[in-house]
């Protein structure tokens, strides 16, 4: 086998609709194509590829994420970004949650929250491009986002 790249990530929930909107509202995707299958949801598109991939929960079945959870299993999605400052904007608009840390070296600012569903989301940034330095980054932390 050789991969080329990650192609999606799918996120199964209860809350389709509120979920669609947290993922354009406060992340940016777009609603774009996806087949006709048998039950609804969603493909959210970054540009041309559809990265997030919306079906829904059975509600009897054990959550496949926990929150609260350090243990085993996938941890968070990651994604790239720029305009710091207007996700930041966004984010407190939508009442979202998040911390913020300096990593790689001063390279790199990360953004984590949560999704409607508890999935933990990253979000990076060049420190650089968006002109932060580690003289000029302010932490923040936020109660439950203990990355």
């Amino acid at each position: 086998m050789a991969v080329d790249e990650l192609n999606h990530i799918n996120i199964r929930t209860l809350l389709m609709e509120e979920t669609k909107d947290f993922f354009v509202d406060v992340v940016g995707l777009k609603v774009g194509f996806r087949p006709e299958f048998p039950n609804h949801g969603y493909w959210l598109y970054c540009g041309d590829v559809a990265i997030v991939h919306l079906s829904p929960s059975e509600d009897e079945s054990e959550r496949r994420t926990v929150a609260e959870g350090m243990g085993d299993g996938l941890d968070h999605i990651g994604l790239s970004a720029h305009d710091l400052e207007g996700t930041e904007e966004t984010l407190r608009k939508h009442d979202v949650q998040y911390c913020k840390r300096l990593a790689a070296s001063g390279q790199l600012v990360q953004v984590f929250f949560h999704d409607p569903n508890g999935v933990l989301v990253e979000v990076a940034f060049d420190a650089a491009a968006e002109g932060v330095t580690p003289e000029t980054f302010t932490p923040l932390e936020a109660p439950g986002l203990g990355v």
